[in-house]
């Protein structure tokens, strides 16, 4: 080898080294990602849309230059309807940008979610992170009922149809010519019998609009409009003699009717829904055997359900005393609303409720193997390697 030619060959390993040099300082250089923060944008939520209506990545920003969101999807159903109060579930796919990465663990002290909350975090590898978050409850007014109207055999029988957002809940008022003459408010009915108040000569309206009865409702939805009804005209001799004036209360009345804090459901022909099941307005009720609407967990024929405060029974996801639960809500795949025990999957991911119903987590033995289960959203764990221990294709952890 010629000097001339050693002199190039060593310019060309110094040029080399230099680069490699150069290389390594920038990796050195990126910067870790300790927290992150996901705006969700509420007013995309559209009250009466389903969820397939709105793209998911619309619905969730950041504004942060150190990653962007990739892409987003729903976690609760696509075909579920918008409510007043429903909050649904996003999965939100994080990615770094160029010259930072995402190191460590992320919880709910070093995610922020902005009109939101934190549900949980995985990390893919540097680039990637996923963050599964529920927005806020949505907010909203409620549809005015449909249809207000003088209804049925006899005077002053009022009906109305209950519109697809609602509360169950209205305020009816009664009025001869365009003088006040009664008010019922928040009452779960679609229906009321005025005559008992119809006691003088005239032309008869009444007008109802949907409101908010419980806590929740009322925090997050605002009365509708309302609905007038047409007219009804009483002659002298037709007027009621005022009998049976007892509010909400009269014997008179049909469908709900509220008696000494307890909700009762009373048929046309007077009698009251007993010791059984009823679907009322698109809803599942239980009631015992005295007639009264029951409300908590219910054991029915050794299937234990979930009933609402307003009575109406859940289905889906449900947290109790900070346990999670999955009670039933497709009907074709068994009993609508049953807590359901043992191995569940829902979206083809797996998780085990215990015989009392409640998600577990962590390391746990079922049927023989070991599996985990996530501490943050209890899926199983399939795989991979926790706590240094690796778990196969299946979730099982095998010595």
């Amino acid at each position: 080898m010629t000097m001339m030619e050693l002199r190039r060959f060593l310019s060309g390993l110094l040029a080399v080294g230099l680069l490699t040099g150069v290389m390594v300082t920038n990796a050195w250089a990126d910067s870790a990602i300790s927290s992150v923060s996901i705006t969700v944008e509420r007013d995309q939520f559209e009250i009466g849309n389903e969820l397939s209506d709105t793209n998911p990545d619309s619905v969730v920003s950041t504004s942060n230059s150190r990653y962007r969101i990739r892409d987003a999807e729903w976690v609760t159903s696509k075909s579920h309807e918008l409510k007043i109060g429903d909050r649904p579930k996003i999965k939100v796919t994080l990615e770094a940008e160029t010259g930072y990465y995402f190191k460590g663990s992320y919880r709910e002290s070093n995610v922020t979610v902005k009109y939101g909350d934190y549900v949980s975090a995985s990390r893919r590898n540097d680039d990637i992170l996923t963050v599964t978050l529920t927005a806020d409850p949505v907010k909203g007014t409620y549809d005015s009922p449909d249809y207000a109207e003088w209804k049925g055999s006899g005077l002053g029988n009022a009906r109305w149809d209950a519109p697809d957002n609602t509360s169950g809940y209205y305020d009816v008022y009664l009025y001869r010519q365009s003088g006040l003459v009664t008010k019922l408010e928040g009452i779960h009915a679609t229906s009321y019998n005025f005559y008992p108040y119809m006691t003088k000569e005239g032309t008869y309206t009444f007008k109802v609009r949907t409101v908010p009865s419980t806590s929740d409702q009322k925090d997050y939805g605002k009365k509708s409009d309302w609905t007038e009804s047409d007219e009804i005209y009483v002659a002298k001799e037709d007027v009621s003699d005022g009998s049976g004036q007892t509010g909400i209360n009269n014997t008179s009345q049909v469908g709900w009717i509220l008696d000494g804090g307890v909700w009762y459901y009373r048929y046309p022909d007077g009698a009251y829904q007993k010791d059984s099941w009823a679907k009322i307005s698109e809803k599942w009720y239980l009631f015992d055997a005295q007639g009264r609407m029951l409300t908590g967990w219910q054991l029915r024929n050794n299937i234990w359900y979930y009933l609402n405060s307003s009575g109406d029974m859940k289905t889906g996801w449900f947290v109790d005393n900070n346990k999670w639960y999955y009670l039933n809500p497709n009907p074709a795949q068994g009993v609508e609303g049953a807590m359901l025990t043992g191995w569940i999957n829902v979206n083809d991911r797996w998780y085990y409720a215990n015989t009392s119903g409640a998600l577990i987590s962590g390391w746990n033995q079922v049927d023989g193997n070991w599996y985990y289960f996530s501490t943050s959203d209890y899926t199983k764990a399939v795989d991979t390697t926790i706590d240094g221990f690796y778990v196969d294709g299946n979730g099982i952890w095998r010595r």
